[in-house]
């Protein structure tokens, strides 16, 4: 009879032990903000041309266009480019009015078009853009970016940064409140940034011709930043 009460005050402690054990640690929570910037090398430049020709009419205007986009696709192509590295997008044909005695009248159209063109190849740059402004198309910018695979494998580690910081604020929140960090209840926000730098821009360098090859010679390429952001949540227990 006594070894059964004494188990059975065993069990009632136990019991309230670990009640107490779950009130203190499952109830509060913690939650912290981690951040982490890095620094990455670029691995792809990117050169945005632009073609855009006038004429009378939407047809004339077109052949125009057309007539200078083939040529400079022929000349990238001679410098030693693949016609997978060459982009044609958003090309689209509009009416030019003039304002004159009071009303807007027709001067004719403008045929429009622009060409992308990413290459690991960073010293082809000078001869991409001496080559394009020959057969008459417009430099528009050229970037500093990453591929891919670049950004997959920034993404990966600047995230794991995040977390890590993540951590220890909620383990110093805990810490500064005499507990300590339990279970993972959460992972929020798991945030990936990253912009190309922007080497050269005509609308903001004046456009020149001279300003775009010059670009092109001097190329430097420069870092650019990666940021993560991830937001967690702890439990909190007091031993």
């Amino acid at each position: 009879m006594e070894n059964k009460s004494i188990i059975a005050v065993i069990a009632i402690v136990i019991i309230l032990i670990g009640g107490f054990l779950y009130t203190s640690s499952s109830g509060a929570t913690v939650s912290a903000q981690g951040a982490s910037l890095l620094e990455a090398s670029p691995d792809k430049v990117s050169v945005y041309l632009s073609i855009e020709a006038k004429n009378k009419t939407a047809q004339g205007a077109k052949d125009a266009h057309d007539k200078i986009l083939d040529e400079a696709i022929l000349q990238l192509l001679r410098i030693g480019l693949e016609r997978k590295d060459i982009k044609t997008v958003n090309f689209n044909i509009y009416p030019e009015y003039d304002w004159a005695n009071g009303k807007n009248e027709l001067k004719g159209y403008i045929a429009r078009q622009d060409i992308i063109i990413e290459i690991e190849n960073f010293d082809l740059v000078a001869n991409i853009v001496d080559a394009s402004i020959t057969a008459g198309a417009l430099v528009s910018s050229i970037n500093f970016e990453l591929s891919q695979e670049k950004q997959n494998e920034y993404k990966a580690q600047a995230l794991e940064e995040a977390s890590k910081d993540a951590r220890k604020k909620a383990e110093a929140t805990a810490k500064g409140l005499g507990k300590n960090i339990g279970k993972l209840i959460s992972v929020q926000g798991e945030e990936f940034n990253y912009g190309p730098i922007i080497y050269y821009r005509a609308d903001s360098a004046g456009g020149s011709v001279a300003e775009a090859k010059q670009a092109a010679i001097s190329l430097t390429p420069t870092d650019i930043e990666v940021s993560a952001s991830v937001k967690v949540e702890y439990k909190l227990r007091s031993f």
